[in-house]
């Protein structure tokens, strides 16, 4: 167990984060004229979620012939994820959770896959385990 904390150590730390800035009250935030552009929260969603399936991906050190252990753990993202989403409704009272934020962490990692595949096949992983 032990053992793959220190694997997914930088897994773990951006999950750690994101679930904080997830769960954080809506007022801990400073108020920019950036947010309020309809989109930039669902991109944000999506570049969160990409990076932390990417780094998920290149710590698994899986590259070729892993692609249920990929996914497995694209799954678990997705998941946890989904699991934020719920507390936000239900614990959170100043943030509000909508299904297309799931939608958005769901792309994100859509985009992790690929980018990790395309990445991969230029053979820039060969120090990855198989």
């Amino acid at each position: 167990m032990l053992r793959y904390v220190f694997q997914y150590k930088f897994s773990i730390l951006l999950a750690i984060v994101i679930a904080l800035l997830s769960l954080a009250p809506a007022n801990s935030f400073p108020v920019y004229s950036f947010w309020d552009i309809p989109p930039i929260d669902k991109i944000v969603h999506i570049l969160m979620y990409a990076s932390l399936g990417f780094v998920a991906l290149m710590e698994s050190r899986c590259s070729r012939k892993c692609h249920g252990l990929n996914l497995l753990i694209l799954l678990a993202i997705l998941l946890a994820s989904a699991l934020i989403v719920v507390l936000q409704a239900t614990v959170v009272i100043s943030r509000g959770a909508e299904w297309i934020d799931l939608l958005a962490n769901f792309l994100g990692l859509v985009a992790a896959y690929l980018a990790f595949r395309l990445i991969g096949g230029w053979g820039l992983f060969r120090f990855l385990k198989s």
